[in-house]
């Protein structure tokens, strides 16, 4: 007998797998036993959230029985402010990760336009493409897993209208360098979205001399839109709020689809609060910037390659299959991300920890693969 659903549901929605977040720290110390572990698997800024936004994040809670202001008017003047741009270049999500469900809903039509991006890339622009019946493209990528430039450049088509380029990238923290971020610009099809989702921009830049910066580049191409986020270096992943700077005629489509209210208040005191706290980001780089050489130095001395990383992880290649190394590694309290849906079942990223804690991730990790 033939499912009802069948009916009701669309094949695209039907072949959908609902992304699997990871499970809180007291729920997986419940379930096996253990204290005291340590997330490093959702790249959180290990020095939690400015202390100026959690007093403003206080405050807020005190009217949260009144709608959010609809338009974010007190962040997007400052953050306007800020990025030199105007009032209407500005677009607010629940998240960034929720902007990208909107371009693609706003801008590609199901069976007529296509999504490309390269292999291993955000695992959300898949999944917001198949979600809205619009055909996914994947470009190879180098051997350590860059993104090729060339084969990004021949997986261009009349078809394509949005193009996702995270730089840097989530899961391999690889950039593309701006002689390469130019070649992109140069080659897109006039017609398609440049997408450059920069969510850990903050910590690029003081890693990377030849990181680009992808505002620089608006004056050259309209259809250019940058992704950014308050989750990482700002510390506000609980809060959900992320932001877009485009031109004009693409923010006021993306206006059309944004669900009304979607940056709640809280979220919008605590983000105009981080914004100015320029030394809690000042002390995140450096924080970020230490832990990310002491997690690469450690996981290379047990013999695993660590790939380079201008983000607040580092991507492991492991050697074997990931799955049981992660699952002894959760048995002592350490908790990364394995990355076989990514298409990396050898993987795992980890995420930049806290003081004194790399020491413990790599003696874990010693214990896990000496076993």
């Amino acid at each position: 007998m033939a499912d009802p659903f069948d009916d009701l549901v669309p094949p695209y929605i039907q072949s959908l797998r609902p992304y699997q977040p990871g499970k809180p720290v007291d729920e997986l110390e419940r379930e096996l036993g253990i204290d005291g572990a340590i997330k490093i698997a959702s790249n959180e800024n290990p020095l939690g959230p400015s202390p100026k936004a959690v007093d403003a994040a206080r405050a807020a809670v005190a009217d949260c029985h009144l709608y959010p202001d609809g338009g974010a008017w007190k962040l997007r003047r400052a953050l306007a402010e800020r990025l030199g741009v105007g009032h209407d270049e500005i677009v607010f999500g629940a998240g960034s990760n929720e902007i990208i469900g909107m371009i693609v809903k706003a801008f590609c039509r199901p069976g007529a336009d296509e999504v490309l991006a390269h292999r291993y890339a955000f695992l959300s622009y898949r999944l917001f493409s198949q979600m809205h019946g619009v055909d996914f493209v994947e470009a190879d990528v180098h051997d350590d897993l860059r993104c090729d430039v060339d084969a990004l450049i021949d997986r261009m088509s009349a078809r394509t209208r949005v193009i996702f380029l995270a730089n840097p990238n989530n899961p391999t923290g690889a950039y593309v360098p701006r002689p390469e971020f130019e070649r992109i610009l140069e080659a897109a099809p006039p017609r398609a979205l440049v997408v450059v989702d920069e969510a850990y921009h903050e910590y690029a830049v003081a890693l990377a001399d030849d990181y680009p910066r992808s505002q620089d580049y608006r004056a050259d191409r309209p259809l250019l839109v940058t992704l950014r986020t308050f989750s990482k270096i700002y510390g506000l992943a609980g809060l959900r709020i992320g932001y877009a700077v485009c031109a004009p005629r693409v923010a006021n489509y993306l206006e059309r689809v944004r669900r009304p209210f979607n940056a709640a208040s809280v979220a919008q005191a605590a983000a105009l609060a981080a914004l100015d706290d320029d030394a809690h980001v000042d002390r995140s780089r450096a924080h970020n910037a230490a832990a990310i050489d002491g997690l690469r130095a450690a996981v290379e001395e047990l013999g695993l390659r660590a790939y380079p990383s201008v983000a607040n992880f580092v991507l492991a290649g492991v050697g074997r299959d990931a799955a049981p190394v992660y699952d002894a590694l959760l048995r002592r309290g350490v908790i990364v991300r394995p990355m076989a849906a990514w298409g990396l079942p050898h993987h795992l990223r980890i995420s930049a920890a806290g003081a004194g804690d790399t020491a413990r991730v790599a003696a874990a990790l010693r214990d896990v693969l000496a076993a």
